[in-house]
């Protein structure tokens, strides 16, 4: 038993060796742009507190995993909504506070987009219209991966506070190839040890 323990304990520190740190699973496009804004306020204000500043460019899953959408609110003249495309999901402005919806989805662009229902026109993920408010914690609902705040019909008022939603991403447990190969050496260590002593 005493012959086998340096190669355990070789296979335990190749685990502990190969963990990378935590990695965002959500990211906005490398070169987007980084704006200032103002007006944000009415019932998002009160649960994100004001926003001023954020990103404009596309949302990217980096993993794959779980994504969920949370709803904080809107202060807006035009009818709006929330879509996302993983089981054709939606968020209104008649839906509950904190309604949330959730899926699966592999890396790349998340799928969603909002839609003002009133002009019926759509701006997905990447426009303009859209900003993203990264690592935002709320006093009602906890902490999100980004605030994505919507100004309807594309407009100029410049307030990102027509329609909030909070975005979490959950990855996919996926071992690191470095963890896997240490791992493997470790085993491979044990199995001579084995070996010799037979």
């Amino acid at each position: 038993m005493n012959s086998q323990f340096p190669f355990v304990a070789g296979a335990l520190a190749g685990l502990l060796l190969g963990i990378a740190p935590a990695q965002a699973n959500l990211i906005v496009n490398p070169g987007s742009t980084t704006i200032t804004f103002s007006g944000y306020n009415g019932q998002p204000a009160t649960i994100t507190g004001v926003l001023t500043s954020g990103i404009q460019g596309t949302l990217l899953e980096q993993t794959g995993g779980t994504v969920s959408f949370t709803y904080l609110g809107n202060e807006s003249g035009n009818v709006n909504q929330f879509n996302f495309a993983v089981g054709n999901q939606v968020l209104t402005e008649s839906s509950a506070l904190g309604a949330t919806i959730f899926g699966s989805v592999g890396p790349g662009a998340l799928a969603f987009s909002f839609l003002d229902v009133t002009t019926g026109t759509g701006f997905g993920n990447g426009s303009n219209a859209i900003v993203y408010v990264a690592n935002r914690s709320t006093n009602l609902y906890g902490a999100f991966d980004y605030i994505i705040g919507f100004n309807d019909n594309g407009s100029s008022d410049g307030d990102f506070d027509d329609f909030v939603v909070g975005v979490r991403s959950v990855s996919r447990s996926v071992p690191e190839p470095g963890t896997l190969a240490l791992l493997g050496l470790g085993l491979a260590g044990l199995g001579l040890s084995r070996r010799r002593k037979v």
